[in-house]
């Protein structure tokens, strides 16, 4: 923790300038920095707070030293491009907490602020196929896993496990997204943002000359894996049906029918088209 003289911060837009600039992320916006502040378990942040400024504050003034402050909690979200299973950006967000505080040491009153990273740093992952689906307006393709109040879990083709986002976290970046371009947000990192600009801009073209965006069918339900790979198994092995399936999953499109994602991977994975005559329960 660093302890800086005087009070340095009156707002939590101040706040966020000065985690920024003590982190050392000079290409950082304020603006990609509020997406992230649903990602912060605030409640367990606040306990080691608690410590590390009483910490810092025993250290530079004593240990008879006494303290007062609001701390306020900024996440500094740093991209990086993924490919496996399915590609995705996986945000490393690092806790930081800014504290103008008073000190008593009986002898004089101190104001500073204390400034530094709290915990370990926590992911966040978003696929390239969700933020496509986030760009288009159209994410109720995917299936919802599950649901408490602050956040949603989604089943994400290509994902073995659901994928849990705060809802915040899908708001505030779908109205980012309604304002700039996906490469115009990705500068606002800095020169991590623009380390994977490419990639993630290449990914989306990628999906979309596959005609991956189009409206989910009426009357049809979304594929599921399970379904998919038990299907493939009955026409080649198990070990060979995980293995199709897992080339093909960043290719599915999440509004597909168990049919379509079948003849699909047959289809892609170079056996030919064959006409099967299987009947895929729909509902399972």
């Amino acid at each position: 923790m660093n302890i800086l003289k005087g009070r340095q911060a009156n707002d939590i837009e101040e706040a966020t300038l000065l985690a920024i600039h003590a982190a050392g992320e000079s290409g950082l916006s304020p603006d990609v920095v509020t997406i992230f502040v649903s990602t912060l378990d605030v409640d367990k942040l606040k306990a080691q707070a608690e410590r590390s400024i009483g910490t810092a504050v025993h250290g530079r003034y004593g240990r008879g030293a006494r303290w007062h402050g609001k701390p306020w909690f900024v996440p500094l979200p740093q991209p990086r491009y993924v490919t496996q299973p399915i590609p995705k950006i996986t945000f490393t967000v690092q806790a930081y907490v800014v504290a103008p505080v008073e000190v008593d040491t009986r002898d004089y009153l101190y104001r500073a602020t204390v400034v530094g990273p709290l915990n370990k740093p926590v992911e966040v992952i978003l696929p390239i196929s969700f933020l496509q689906a986030i760009l288009d307006g159209e994410i109720e393709q995917f299936e919802v896993a599950g649901k408490d109040a602050r956040s949603t879990s989604w089943s994400i083709p290509g994902f073995r496990e659901p994928l849990w986002l705060p809802n915040d976290f899908t708001a505030r970046l779908s109205a980012a997204l309604r304002l700039k371009s996906v490469a115009s947000w990705l500068l606002d990192f800095g020169s991590s943002g623009e380390a994977v600009l490419p990639q993630v801009v290449g990914s989306l073209l990628g999906l979309q000359s596959r005609g991956m965006t189009e409206a989910l069918p009426v009357g049809k339900q979304p594929f599921r894996r399970e379904v998919v790979i038990e299907a493939l198994t009955r026409m080649y092995g198990s070990a060979i049906a995980a293995e199709m399936y897992q080339r093909q999953a960043p290719h599915l499109k999440p509004a597909m029918s168990n049919n379509e994602v079948v003849g699909f991977i047959i289809k892609e994975e170079g056996g030919g088209f064959r006409r099967w005559n299987m009947s895929l329960d729909q509902s399972r």
